[in-house]
């Protein structure tokens, strides 16, 4: 991996949630697919439904929070590998990040993230 992209992943997950807009111009398209995700959602979820949720979010996404979603969208995709981008470490710490800031903005409640 260039170490510009590296960089850029390592810089974008170290931004802290409450840095982040609360308002842009897809919000609402965001959180609409974020409840896709909250807790009473996840028994009747498909995988193919998880992944198209979770690309739809990354498009309408705040731009700096761009590259955590491209990571968590590449561990839904059937072919690639888990944790395929980042250690099973900074995946976790990206997985919190994104779901902290999912709750806030949105109002969502998601599996396994406290805000």
């Amino acid at each position: 991996m260039p170490a510009a992209v590296v960089l850029v992943a390592v810089g974008g997950w170290l931004l802290r949630p409450e840095s982040l807009p609360t308002e842009w111009p897809d919000k609402a398209s965001f959180c609409a697919q974020a409840k896709t995700f909250e807790v009473a959602n996840q028994d009747h979820l498909t995988g193919e439904e998880r992944l198209a949720a979770a690309r739809a979010m990354e498009q309408s996404s705040p731009e700096a929070l761009r590259d955590e979603l491209r990571v968590l969208v590449d561990d839904l995709v059937p072919e690639s590998e888990p944790h395929s981008h980042v250690s099973a470490e900074e995946f976790q710490e990206i997985t919190v990040k994104v779901g902290e800031f999912v709750e806030r903005a949105c109002g969502v409640n998601l599996p396994s993230i406290r805000t």
